[in-house]
């Protein structure tokens, strides 16, 4: 019980911070919504649904990873930046293009949060993610070397995220 208080109590305070509201109004509906979700939640444990855990993981071990995913991701578009203003300043050739990659068939939140952290990084967009055949399509500002760019993204992903999103 006071586990499940702690939760509601948490998720209401992230609501009211992404709301950027203390209203009593705002306070009520947060925590309905946190109720609900909390509710929803138990009834998936006692029906027997457990998350799907990669052997070797637990929930702290992954949380302990992520000061070295924001750091890497800030890296990455610190980095990213530079290049594009070498780009946007003439220092540098264009030579845009897309880049298949391979990444692992059935780990769609690995994949999904592989995405968003390529996305946030200025000289890269994502096309496509297809988890079904394992691919993310990219648009690279400098496509001269796929090879390159795929051993960059493998090495950043292997670095900091796999710990994360396994």
């Amino acid at each position: 019980m006071i586990a499940a208080m702690v939760r509601i109590v948490l998720l209401t305070a992230v609501y009211l911070m992404v709301l950027s509201s203390v209203e009593p109004a705002d306070i009520l509906i947060g925590a309905l919504l946190a109720t609900l979700i909390v509710l929803a939640g138990s009834a998936m444990r006692k029906q027997g649904w457990q998350p799907d855990r990669p052997a070797g993981t637990t929930p702290w071990r992954r949380m302990a990873g992520i000061p070295a995913l924001i750091g890497v991701t800030v890296l990455d578009m610190c980095r990213a930046s530079w290049t594009v203003s070498r780009h946007c300043l003439g220092l540098r050739p264009m030579a845009p293009g897309q880049v298949t990659m391979a990444i692992r068939p059935g780990s769609p939140a690995s994949a999904t949060a592989w995405a968003i952290r390529v996305g946030l990084s200025p000289d890269t967009v994502v096309v496509d993610v297809d988890d079904e055949k394992g691919t993310l399509v990219l648009h690279v500002l400098d496509a001269r070397d796929p090879d390159a760019i795929r051993r960059e993204q493998t090495v950043s992903y292997e670095r900091a995220q796999r710990r994360v999103f396994p």
